[in-house]
């Protein structure tokens, strides 16, 4: 007469498997996100990031004049920055970063 037993251990095994595979997935995905700043030479990024300290704003447009970058490379390169500490978004649109340098 009880109630029928949990579900099979194998069923618990599977999820679990499944589990861990969509872990891995998304840590790959993340480490993806990261490299797509591939293009870029990591030396100029760190001249972009010496250069701009002595600017009042930093826009990607102000990156693309100065260093012969695409507008969309130039603000992949603006969040590389303020990821690493450079400088501080003051203000982000879907077509416009607007930086402050961190002094």
């Amino acid at each position: 007469m009880g109630t029928k037993g949990g579900k099979p251990i194998t069923a618990i095994e599977k999820r679990q498997a499944r589990m861990m595979r969509e872990e891995v997935r998304k840590k790959e995905e993340r480490r993806e996100k990261r490299q797509a700043l591939g293009l870029v030479d990591p030396a100029l990024v760190d001249k972009i990031a010496h250069d701009i300290r002595g600017l009042d704003v930093v826009t990607p447009f102000i990156l693309t004049q100065r260093y012969n970058l695409k507008y969309s490379t130039a603000k992949k390169v603006l969040l590389e920055l303020a990821n690493r500490g450079v400088v501080e978004i003051y203000s982000k649109t879907r077509r416009l970063i607007i930086a402050l340098p961190k002094k």
